[in-house]
This record gives C-alpha cells, structure tokens and sequence, in this order.
C-alpha cells in the first residue's frame, strides 16, 4: 500500500479535478452569485450529471469517498448514518444544500445523513472547502455540499424509468416525468430502494434492512422577462434498521431489532426579479426543513426527535461592470421536540426554540489577472452573543494556463440543541456552551498541460479553532456524560493534491491524494490525534469510453485512523486505532439503442473487511446490474 501512496503522490492526483470544460462553468455556491470557477478564490470541486452516472454510485457518501478532504465514515450496513468529514472538521461543521434549502437535521446534532441521499436524481454537485460562514452562517464553518437536483427538461414531455437490483436483496427502482410551456416548466420524481442489508456487529448474524422512498418536485414559472419562480419540494420516508451496544460485556454493537422511521421534508420558492437592463436583482425565498425521527428499541415508549428550520432570505445583487455588490438579509427559526420516557436521571420531554436575524455584504473585483472578493456577515440569535464572520479571496492568473489562488475566513458553528439540552438520560447538556470559531486559509495553484488535456492543482491549507465543543467530558457529580467548550486551540492543516489526464479520446484518468493532521488538546495540553480522521487518503480512477459502452474502475485508499472506544463501567474511554484499508469498484453501461441503456457495478471486489467506526463491520463484496429506458 505504501507503494500506491508514494505513486499517487509522484504523479500530483485527483479525483474529480477541475478540466478544460470545467474551466467555463459556472458555480452558485462559492458565492451569492454565479461565478466562473477558474475566478472563485476558494477551492472547488464539481460533480457532474455525467460523472454521476459514469460512477454509478447508490448514495452521496459513496459518490464523495474520492473527494480529496473528505473523510467518510460509516456505520455498517446500507442507510445507516454516514458521516463526512471536511479536513478534518467535525460532521456538523459542513452545510448541506438540495436546491438551496439548508439540509442539516436539527434534530439529528444538525449532521446530514449522506447514506439517505440518492443518486439518481442529482444534476449536479458543488462543494466549497473552506470556511463559507460570511456567505451561508452557522454549520458553513468548514466548507458547502450544494446538492443541486435535475430541472424540468425544455422538451414537451420526457419519462425515463431505471430498475436496478443485486446483493443483499437490493432493489432500487427510478423514475421522473418532465413536462413543460412556455411559461412553466415541472419535473415529478420518485426513487424507492429496498434492501435486506448486511451484519454490522461483529458477533451475531442478524441482517440490518433498509428502505427509502423519496419523491421530488421541481419547477420553473416565468411570468414575464423580468420575473422568474423557481419552487422545489423532497419528501423522504425511510426506515433504518439497526444494532443495540452491549454495554455490560464488550462495549460493542449487539444484534438487536431495533428501527429508526425518518420523515424528512425539503420546500423552497425563490423569486426573482431583473430590470435595468439585468443590472440589478431582487431575490425573496422562503425555505423549510423538516425532519420526524422515530426510535422503536427494547422500551416500552418510542424516542421522538422532531426538527423543524424555517427561513426567510432577501437578496439584492448590483452588477456595475467588472465589479458585484451583493446584499443579504435573513430571518431563521429553528424548533426543536423531544419525546421519550421519563427516568431516574428526569424528564426528557421538551420543547425548544431559537431564531436568528442575520445580515450579509459580498463585494467582488474583476481585474483581468486579479479577481478578487470580500464577505462579511452578522448573526444575531436569540440564545447566543451576537457574532462576526467574514472571508477574502483571490486568484491571480500568472497565464492562460496557470493561476495561484488564497482565501482566509473565519467560520463559525453554533451548539446544537443536543450539546445544550442533553439526550435523554445518557447524556447531560451544557446550555452555557459559546459557539465554536474557526480562522483559516489556504492557498494553492491551477495547472494545465497539453492544450488541457493534463490539469493539475495542489492546495495547502491550515484551521485554528477555538471554543471546540467536546461531547465527552464526564461529570462525575452526576454520573453521565456532557458537553464543554475546550480552552486549548485545535489545529487542523494539510495538503491536497489533483490530477487529471486525457490520455486519448476514451481513456482518462482520475487521481487524488490528501494529507490531513487534525489534532486537539486534552486535559494536561498535550496534542492528540481528532479521531476518524485518516492522515493519508488517495483515489484512483480510469474512465474508458467508446460507442456505447463505458467502464470506471477506481481504487480508494483510506489509511490508519484512529477511534474512541467506550469499555463497560467502570473502565474508561479509549483510544484505539482502525486499520486501514483500500476499495476497489467497478462499474460499466451499454447502451443497446438511444433510448435504453444496461448498467452493472462491482462494489468491494475484493472483499475487503474494514470498519469506518469501530465495531460496525461494512458489507463485504456486492454486484448489481440495472437498466435505463427513456420516453420522449
């Protein structure tokens, strides 16, 4: 393994690296308006229509395992929580967007479950490192996933249905309707998947089962040529089996009937109006996000965690030549249930809530070789100090086929209402917590080749944060576990390194390399390693393309990561290390006719045996084979 490390490093990799068409797109995420990518000063990544079906991958936490500074970790079997880590921060200190309304489930810690994200729909993906709070608030702290959904087709009406099924009794069945005018345009979607699942303790036989069921509505009505509305709506109803812990004997999972019933609603409408000869923008949306979890254990009364964010955004945009004035105003309210059973330790029934009233400027520069952008943003919440974020970036284009680009920020991430308020009788909240800050930078270069065929980038980075929230400090006045912000700074720094190379018309290649040393303080103010945080990942991937038929075959390298480990009482924590390890997909389409095309893929073709968290064993190998046919 040390030799594919060391060659992947030789050759400068990436998996989805920025190349020549990419250089002319556009992004809506790296700022409040659209903006060419090679002019974005932060690093950027983009995940095409095309690349998402070349990949074939089933969720978005198996669509982003090759992003370099990414960090996913998963517990066992099929739709159960995947976490993904962005250089080295924590799972909540990433936004998630579909079609622009904030994902993070607040009831849920304000993480995004990236297991229950299906493909199929997805048009497009954007991802931003860095800190992006001046531009999108609180849970922006490390960086944006902007999960943007296929629009309605131009065409009259379109229908394209798949069927795909393979191990583990999976069975995954799409299909989407587009019809439109002149003035409106709407596509209905539904993806359903069904699966018998895996093991995922490691004793034990019992198979962990998993379904999902979403549909998905998007549409565009233009009244005018000065007015446009664009409305989005996703609800999801999943069901998540999963494993109890043996806290008496091993600390480890323990096969049990539990079930976790997720209801999660996405709704936005945005409103847009141009005059002035497209001069100036009037923007007015209104979002929600709602979210229903249901725990059916061993108790006799169910756990209940409701979630409900709903925001208001006005957005004004002045273009005056080569220079962007953007000016933001929001208004949030978040609404936070829970329900369960009362205990010893007291009553976990509550109900809470916060709002926050925020304003933002964006300012960007157009100097030819220089581009240039300034952020600020104010956040006044309810339940907190009012705060400052802010960000500048800069590319400078030294030619046509090389620029060097920086930016520098502060992020910010506010408690969740678990680390305030607690979580039943295990874990005791702290309602003084202080948000948590984040000061970083990066800077890097852009590098193409061979009439850009060959494209190169490598990007250093570095993030201080102070008022880390630490989950696990133990109150021995109370028995149980709570949440404090550490006084001592946690650094995180690294390297990431990205390559692309048309070899020939129908053969590229696709590699990735990051380094990442994420370290905190513990209590004597000595450095530790955060854990599942793998210092060494790399990825790589061939693309071969002819007539009708394609072929991916990538190789994911994960290496040493360390894990905390909870023994039974009246040991203590921890810290163990989990080995690492290397996947191996494959994946292929032929098309038999214009409209119907055959797919297969190969997931762990070597069967590899790895645990993401420790304990929870990942499914071993898997084949699955489908078919796409299209209506015009």
């Amino acid at each position: 393994m040390r030799i594919i490390i060391l060659s992947v490093v030789l050759v400068c990799v990436s998996s989805f690296s920025w190349a020549e068409e990419a250089l002319e797109s556009i992004t809506v995420t790296a700022s409040r308006t659209p903006l060419k990518i090679h002019e974005a000063g932060s690093s950027i990544i983009i995940i095409t229509r095309e690349q998402i079906l070349q990949r074939n991958a089933e969720n978005l936490a198996m669509l982003l395992r090759n992003i370099p500074g990414m960090a996913v970790s998963q517990q066992g079997a099929p739709g159960s929580l995947a976490q993904v880590r962005v250089r080295g921060a924590e799972a909540n200190q990433v936004l998630v967007l579909i079609d622009g309304v904030e994902a993070n489930d607040i009831a849920q810690g304000s993480e995004f479950n990236f297991a229950t994200m299906l493909t199929h729909q997805i048009e497009r993906l954007e991802i931003v490192l860095g800190p992006q709070s001046a531009l999108w608030g609180s849970d922006a702290l490390s960086g944006v996933i902007n999960v943007i959904t296929r629009p309605p087709q131009d065409t009259d009406s379109t229908m394209d249905i798949a069927l795909e099924t393979g191990s583990f009794g999976s069975v995954i069945a799409t299909a989407s309707v587009s019809a439109g005018n002149k003035n409106n345009h709407v596509q209905l979607s539904m993806d359903r998947l069904s699966t018998d699942g895996a093991n995922i303790a490691r004793q034990g036989s019992e198979e962990d089962g998993y379904s999902n069921t979403t549909f998905n509505l998007t549409g565009t009505f233009t009244p005018g040529s000065l007015l446009s509305i664009n409305y989005n709506l996703r609800q999801s109803d999943i069901t998540t089996e999963f494993d109890d812990i043996d806290f008496g004997t091993t600390g480890l999972p323990v096969d049990a009937d539990f079930v976790t019933e997720t209801e999660q609603l996405y709704g936005g409408v945005t409103a847009q109006l141009s005059y002035l000869d497209g001069d100036l923008d009037q923007i007015v949306s209104l979002a929600r996000t709602d979210s229903d979890n249901v725990n059916r254990t061993a108790s006799p009364t169910n756990s209940i965690f409701r979630g409900v964010k709903d925001q208001f955004r006005y957005q004004t945009n002045y273009y005056q030549g080569k220079k962007v004035f953007t000016g933001v105003l929001e208004y949030e309210v978040e609404d936070y249930q829970q329900r369960g059973a009362e205990s010893f330790f007291g009553n976990p029934n509550r109900n809470l809530n916060t709002s926050t009233s925020s304003a933002a400027i964006e300012y960007r520069h157009d100097l030819d070789v220089l581009n240039l952008s300034l952020s600020a943003r104010y956040d006044d919440n309810s339940d907190f100090e009012s705060i400052y974020s802010w960000r500048a970036t800069a590319v400078w284009h030294i030619n046509s086929s090389m620029s060097i680009h920086s930016s520098i920020g502060k992020g910010v991430k506010n408690p969740t209402f678990t680390e305030r308020f607690g979580f039943f009788d295990t874990f005791l909240g702290n309602p003084g917590l202080e948000p948590e800050r984040s000061l970083s930078w990066e800077t890097g270069f852009r590098k193409s080749f061979l009439d850009n065929r060959m494209n190169l980038s490598a990007t250093w980075y570095q993030a201080i944060l102070e008022n880390e929230i630490n989950g696990f400090v133990f109150n021995p006045d109370t028995g149980r576990f709570t949440a404090e912000n550490t006084s001592e700074e946690s650094n995180r720094q690294g390297a990431e390194l990205q390559f692309s190379f048309d070899l020939s018309e129908s053969i590229t290649l696709l590699t990735a390399y990051s380094y990442l040393d994420a370290t905190q303080s513990d209590s004597t103010g000595t450095p530790v390693t955060e854990v599942r945080r793998p210092k060494n990942s790399a990825s790589i991937s061939a693309e071969f393309s002819w007539p009708g038929i394609n072929i991916n075959v990538s190789m994911n390298h994960t290496g040493k990561q360390e894990d905390d480990f909870f023994p039974p009482f009246p040991a203590t924590r921890e810290r163990v290390e989990l080995d690492g390890y290397t996947l191996v997909n494959l994946t292929a389409s032929y098309r038999l006719s214009e409209r119907m095309v055959l797919s297969a893929r190969l997931e762990n073709v070597f069967d590899e045996n790895y645990e993401e968290v420790l304990g929870f064993s990942s499914p071993g190998f898997s084949a699955y084979g489908g078919i796409r046919y299209v209506f015009r």
